[in-house]
């Protein structure tokens, strides 16, 4: 649903949780995405998963994790800091805090229909 006026969810809209590991969450959800706040405490993995239709995107606010995949029959090992953003498609995956401090990041999840749209993000501004 497009919408031509601003909605806004507050952070009290948003559906908060503590997982059993400590990490806090507060979800946004919309109809053709998903936006959510983390904060994951020093010491904290979370459980690998993964998605079958939805991709997300995280985008690290503070503090520093490793992002752990697998891909090609092998794990991989990231570190993400303030400002990375990682794409992480479909794989299985999961983020481990061992900074000493808690990570503050941002996850989008989407559901793409595999349309290119680089373009429209880049010419669709309209300056009134």
């Amino acid at each position: 649903m497009r919408t031509t006026t601003p909605l806004i969810s507050r952070a009290a809209d948003g559906k908060e949780t503590v997982k059993p590991d400590g990490t806090a969450v507060r979800y946004h959800l919309f109809d053709e995405y998903e936006i959510h706040w983390n904060e994951l405490p020093d010491g904290v993995t979370q459980q690998w998963h993964h998605h079958d239709t939805i991709e997300e995107a995280v985008h690290v606010v503070s503090g520093r994790m490793l992002l752990h995949w697998r891909a090609d029959g092998a794990q991989h090992t990231e570190e993400l800091g303030p400002g990375d953003v990682a794409r992480l498609g479909t794989a299985p995956h999961t983020w481990e805090n061992k900074s000493g401090e808690v990570v503050r990041f941002i996850v989008f999840k989407l559901v793409l229909d595999g349309v290119g749209k680089r373009e429209i993000f880049r010419n669709d501004k309209q300056l009134d």
